[in-house]
């Protein structure tokens, strides 16, 4: 729930919004991928799609799951940094709301927090995800959530859906083109609805 040729790498790859940062370790990569020089940075996590597109054909924004809309209280530490996430949303363009969730769902609002995965942050950013965003620092809480917010738009950009782009920010875009949807695992559809209920019911 993750140099040397960093700077130019990372410029380019935010240029195009590419799925160069997804979040997620790939379980099935590709020879094509293994031997991609330029993936070797990015080895213990998907950042890479370059062998399948996004089909057009696929559903703009598919009904995967039901979303509870239960109200809940705002978890604890919250207005410590609704402003800046509120910020970084409006910076990026992002829905109203959407990276409060996000963040919400992600760490709890807890700025130190680290997964077993090594995911750091508010924003539960991977080491290299964080390197190849220029977040110099992941525990820095503003610098993590700026990071957070990037990837999410360029996920959105990518797939043209909140739910798919949730999906990807989760398991990575490679994970979303095969699966052709949110992929069936036994985290992300939870991670998924989470954060929509959290985003649509408007408690946080």
């Amino acid at each position: 729930m993750m140099i040397r040729t960093f700077f130019p790498a990372a410029a380019a790859l935010l240029a195009w919004a590419s799925p160069a940062l997804a979040q997620q370790a790939n379980p099935e990569p590709s020879s094509a991928e293994a031997n991609d020089a330029s993936a070797a940075v990015f080895a213990l996590i998907e950042h890479r799609t370059t062998a399948a597109q996004w089909s057009s054909t696929a559903p703009a924004d598919p009904k995967v799951m039901s979303v509870s809309a239960t109200r809940a209280a705002p978890p604890k530490g919250r207005d410590r940094f609704l402003a800046f996430i509120r910020a970084a949303e409006l910076r990026h363009a992002l829905p109203n709301g959407l990276l409060d969730a996000l963040v919400a769902v992600e760490s709890a609002y807890q700025p130190g927090v680290v997964s077993r995965a090594g995911a750091m942050g508010l924003a539960q950013l991977m080491p290299a995800t964080a390197r190849a965003l220029g977040v110099l620092d992941p525990l820095d809480a503003r610098m993590n959530v700026d990071g957070g917010a990037r990837f999410l738009r360029a996920m959105l950009d990518k797939f043209g859906s909140v739910t798919l782009a949730l999906a990807a920010y989760n398991a990575g875009p490679a994970a979303v083109i095969r699966a052709r949807g949110i992929p069936a695992n036994s985290e992300t559809p939870a991670y998924v609805r989470k954060v929509l209920s959290a985003w649509r019911v408007g408690s946080l």
